[in-house]
């Protein structure tokens, strides 16, 4: 079974949760992270472990984290801290059902046969539980300190994608990519299954050029609005690319009010709602063909395990498989 056939089936919606595990940019998660004397969108990740088991527990689909190599305060958002690649292997073993997603790696500052190399690894080790989500990467400074050519980013992505799934090949002839090459060398393990690759954004690229070569668009946080738009054009691309349907990704930050029944009050990139009207906002997003939400909760007035817990039990049963 592909991952995918866990994340969605056309007209209906999975639900995920997006890392970090911390509501630290709500009131009191704020309070907190200026008593411990941590920069802002540095989060407090220290009860993770059972954060994961309770989301993996209760029956959400997915969990997504970032890449982000170095924090820096222009951004300010250091994302869950610990290193994507091997924090990926750590919850595969921690985790039993829920699958691994990347929203997304920096691809253009990956080695490449590394990076095919590693997502082989947790492909098998968490048994074909990844989501490769691969991003073009947005910070300046990160291409100075690798030594990378920010402008060469887009050319970059495709390249590197190149060499990564010729390695993945059962026969592989990596020779094309490095001339150099004067006999047969390989990359293991192979992955069991076909790794799904998730794009975010365009990363450089044509929509063609993506309902071509990925299985799904992760496509940043939108209002209804803006999501109906993107989510046409990326079926208007699968059609002219004479594709099936793929699944359109999105993400919501969610503030979970601590009055349950609180109306909808939109912020940037999602709003607060009490967990009685959830149920209904994010079912507008299922019926224009949001196929997966990751749920972002660092703006959350409620604490992130109670957040699960009242998802788990009002909100999760109208989604899923």
């Amino acid at each position: 079974m592909n991952s995918f056939d866990k994340l969605y089936k056309p007209g209906k919606m999975t639900l995920g949760i997006e890392f970090p595990l911390d509501n630290d940019w709500s009131t009191e998660g704020n309070r907190k992270r200026l008593e411990d004397n941590r920069p802002f969108g540095v989060p407090d990740i220290s009860n993770h472990l059972a954060l994961a088991k309770q989301i993996d527990e209760a029956g959400f689909a997915a969990l997504w984290m970032r890449d982000v190599p170095v924090y820096d305060p222009n951004f300010g958002d250091g994302a869950q801290l610990f290193d994507t690649l091997p924090y990926l292997g750590y919850l595969a073993a921690a985790t039993k059902n829920i699958l691994l997603g990347t929203a997304a790696i920096v691809l253009p500052l990956q080695q490449p046969i590394k990076l095919a190399k590693a997502a082989a690894t947790i492909e098998n080790l968490s048994d074909g539980r990844l989501l490769l989500g691969l991003g073009l990467g947005d910070r300046p400074v990160e291409f100075l300190m690798y030594g990378i050519n920010y402008q060469e980013r887009p050319k970059l992505f495709k390249a590197h994608l190149k060499i990564m799934q010729e390695a993945w090949k059962t026969e592989s002839d990596l020779s094309q990519f490095y001339p150099f090459l004067n006999q047969d060398v390989a990359v293991y393990p192979k992955p069991k299954n076909k790794i799904p690759l998730v794009i975010a954004g365009y990363s450089g690229q044509s929509m063609e050029w993506i309902a071509k070569n990925a299985n799904g668009w992760f496509n940043y946080p939108k209002t209804p609005e803006e999501t109906y738009l993107n989510q046409k054009k990326w079926c208007e691309a699968l059609y002219d690319a004479d594709q099936a349907c793929k699944p359109y990704i999105s993400a919501f930050h969610l503030n979970l009010l601590k009055d349950d029944n609180a109306e909808f009050r939109p912020h940037r990139f999602g709003g607060g709602v009490g967990v009685n009207h959830l149920t209904e906002l994010l079912k507008t997003y299922e019926e224009i063909g949001v196929n997966h939400m990751a749920l972002h909760l660092r703006k959350s007035e409620t604490p992130v395990s109670e957040s699960i817990a009242k998802i788990e039990e009002k909100v999760l049963p109208y989604f899923g498989i």
